[in-house]
């Protein structure tokens, strides 16, 4: 997918020197000609960045910057000033208004370039840092609801089953009481080790509150079950050493897939399927649509 630059300059000409630098960047252009567009065309098309210039008639660029910053749709979006007034003061009045970076009017391609492919790396890294969870390492919530669809859509196309397998940490809470957050957090971190070392490059394993989330594409519930009956038997043996005397930390799963008869959701089936394996006494692997009793016992 291309980055997306908003360019805010009422001058035409200036639209066509920044098109015609940016080019051959692999970035989609979007322009507005005056502050009150720019601000709803960020708020509507969400661009990657901003370049703004800061001398415009009625909305000059500082309080297009302010009222972007204001609103909740736009208020972490970068924005790069672009201004002919190379002033010390201006240039510290921008940054203080939450601007990413400052680049005086005349520049050169090269320059533009740079500055310009500076601000979406850091853009993206922070993307990225505010999609990974803090304690497991594995990507969190946010990063499964925005990747969940699409994930779903693929399945449709390509005809093949998307798999879905949610776990929750038998003993976590019994740790935490009795061994402190660290140690919880510990076997927290140790779980996410084991599901990473049994998946492939293109599965997804996210950290969502209590549980973790198993994406598994081209895979059918059948496969996805003996998958988590790996890892559940890997954290059963690793873990009962790590917890310490009277705590044997073991682990449930819930398996469904696209294949399911049920209206709900793949993740929902999957809860509900976890959920009887906790009920069931823990340590299973319990598939959504039961075939031969559907549980794998431990």
């Amino acid at each position: 997918m291309k980055d997306t630059v908003l360019v805010v300059d009422d001058s035409p000409h200036m639209h066509k020197i920044v098109g015609a630098y940016l080019k051959d960047d692999q970035i989609a252009l979007q322009a507005a000609y005056d502050g009150e567009t720019a601000i709803s065309a960020a708020a509507e098309r969400r661009p990657s960045l901003i370049l703004l210039d800061v001398d415009m008639p009625q909305l000059d660029g500082f309080e297009v910057c302010r009222r972007l910053r204001a609103n909740p749709a736009t208020s972490e979006t970068p924005v790069m000033f672009v201004t002919a007034d190379g002033s010390l003061s201006d240039k510290i009045k921008g940054l203080n208004l939450g601007a990413v970076d400052y680049i005086t009017k005349p520049f050169k391609p090269e320059e533009l370039q740079a500055r310009v492919q500076a601000a979406l790396r850091s853009r993206r890294q922070l993307a990225a840092t505010s999609m990974v969870d803090g304690v497991s390492g594995l990507w969190n919530e946010a990063y499964l609801q925005q990747h969940l669809p699409a994930q779903l859509s693929l399945a449709r196309r390509s005809e093949k089953p998307l798999a879905c397998v949610t776990a929750n940490i038998d003993a976590l809470q019994r740790v935490n009481e009795d061994k402190g957050q660290a140690a919880g957090d510990e076997i927290v971190r140790a779980v996410a080790h084991i599901l990473l070392s049994h998946c492939r490059a293109e599965d997804i394993v996210c950290h969502c509150n209590e549980k973790m989330v198993l994406l598994l594409p081209g895979t059918s519930r059948v496969g996805a079950a003996k998958l988590a009956d790996r890892a559940r038997m890997e954290i059963e043996r690793q873990l009962r050493r790590r917890a310490g005397e009277g705590i044997d930390v073991t682990c449930s799963f819930g398996v469904s897939d696209t294949q399911g008869e049920s209206d709900a959701s793949v993740l929902d089936r999957a809860d509900a399927a976890l959920h009887r394996a906790k009920q069931s006494g823990g340590n299973k692997v319990a598939l959504s649509r039961p075939s031969h009793g559907g549980t794998f016992a431990a």
